[in-house]
């Protein structure tokens, strides 16, 4: 079998979408013909994955990363200047100070923290391209660190390779920097790219906004998935007496915000067309502003802050409930993305209503698999939240929507669309 080597900083972190994806990839990809071989770095407080009968290797290399060298000299030489410096107008940092360290970061975060990876991982691949016979490449980004070793790799071996964008480059709408960071970054990622034979990003709107920075490069779009194991088919929600919505993750500091949802679930409630004690919102993980939230909205008796959960947990309280709730950033710049969590709603088995932004990646997929409603005003939450309370009253339990085209979207076909892709090159 034709040996590929994938270049993968997050696959251990156990619940990081990314390593997700990864982690997919290498335990299928073997089935289409390519065995992987996984170079990952040994994270501090990151336990090992553990696998059993799976047709690959991971490999780990030393570590150290530069944010966390640089913050803890940056932080030690702070201590020290307070301790002998009594004086109450040293007790704020410098604006000055701060803006300084701020450019020295976009300096020696060039190209990204991670960047001693490379040395480190660089001298492993070596070793195991000429032991084993490695015909490919895969590298991974973020962080873009892997695409700089793939490419070194690729100019000193003529391997085939395949350079994955999870997020785009220099593209990212979420990612900013100084002008003079921008140019050399730019110029960075056309260069580094040059030596690829294919990249490859998570969505079509991703692949187009690509393909104006690399109009030469064929661009392919290799979507993430849900892997078939964790699939229960017939889920049955717990709770029979109401209609709950579940809700596990970040809310990113407001940015996942449950505004319309719970003004639309008290409007109804006024205007007496559902009632609060057949329904309820179940949230895991973060809390911020949720109680405060609820209270201004006078729903808090049916808000449930449940707080963080292992994620194996998780995956369980998701395949429970009558529905599931998906709150994404309403900005246009979420338009190319899709979150990550919308595969663990596939595999759940249960119907999903997801409130973000009026159009793109995550909209169409929802409305492709019919899964449940994408919704992005006020008036469009109240409609599907009537539709949902109707289909409970009516059908208890909740039914599930979904139709064929959810099998589309299993990992196992991201596995198969890389093997192809490396047939071809």
């Amino acid at each position: 079998m034709k040996k590929v080597l994938l270049i993968a900083f997050y696959f251990n972190q156990t619940n990081e979408i990314a390593s997700k994806r990864l982690r997919g990839l290498a335990k299928y990809l073997s089935q289409f013909g390519w065995e992987p071989i996984v170079v990952v770095p040994k994270l501090d407080n990151t336990p090992s994955y553990q696998y059993s009968n799976l047709d690959f290797k991971s490999i780990e290399t030393d570590y150290e990363d530069m944010l966390d060298k640089w913050i803890n000299k940056f932080k030690r030489s702070s201590n020290n200047k307070q301790t002998n410096n009594n004086s109450p107008n040293n007790k704020d940092p410098n604006p000055l100070i701060s803006k300084a360290a701020s450019l020295v970061g976009e300096i020696f975060a060039y190209p990204d923290g991670m960047k001693y990876w490379y040395e480190p991982a660089m001298e492993l691949s070596k070793e195991v391209i000429e032991i084993n016979n490695i015909e490919a490449i895969i590298s991974s980004s973020w962080p873009v660190t892997s695409h700089i070793i793939a490419k070194d790799l690729k100019k000193e071996y003529n391997l085939k390779w395949i350079a994955d964008l999870r997020d785009l480059w220099n593209l990212n709408p979420y990612v900013k920097h100084t002008f003079i960071r921008n140019h050399f970054e730019k110029k960075l990622e056309i260069e580094t790219f040059r030596y690829a034979d294919v990249l490859t990003t998570t969505t079509e709107l991703s692949t187009e906004t690509l393909q104006k920075l690399h109009p030469n490069k064929q661009i392919c779009t290799v979507m993430s998935g849900y892997d078939i194991e964790d699939i229960t088919e017939n889920n049955i929600p717990k709770n029979n007496e109401k209609l709950n919505f579940t809700y596990a993750g970040s809310l990113y500091g407001g940015k996942r915000d449950p505004n319309l949802l719970f003004k639309g679930i008290k409007q109804l409630i006024d205007e007496g067309k559902i009632f609060s004690s057949l329904i309820s919102l179940d949230f895991y993980g973060d809390n911020e502003g949720l109680e405060n939230l609820a209270k201004e909205y006078n729903i808090e008796e049916i808000v449930n802050i449940h707080g963080s959960i292992p994620h194996k947990e998780v995956l369980e309280k998701q395949k429970e409930t009558q529905a599931l709730l998906l709150l994404s950033w309403n900005n246009k710049n979420e338009k190319m993305f899709l979150p990550g969590k919308i595969y663990e709603y596939l595999a759940a088995k249960r119907p999903v209503l997801s409130i973000g932004y009026k159009e793109g990646s995550l909209k169409d997929l929802i409305e492709k698999t019919n899964i449940g409603y994408h919704v992005s005003t006020l008036e469009q939450t109240k409609e599907a939240l009537m539709k949902f309370y109707n289909s409970f009253i009516e059908n208890n339990p909740l039914k599930y929507t979904g139709n064929q085209k959810v099998n589309n979207y299993s990992i196992i076909s991201t596995a198969q669309k890389f093997g192809k892709i490396l047939d071809s090159i």
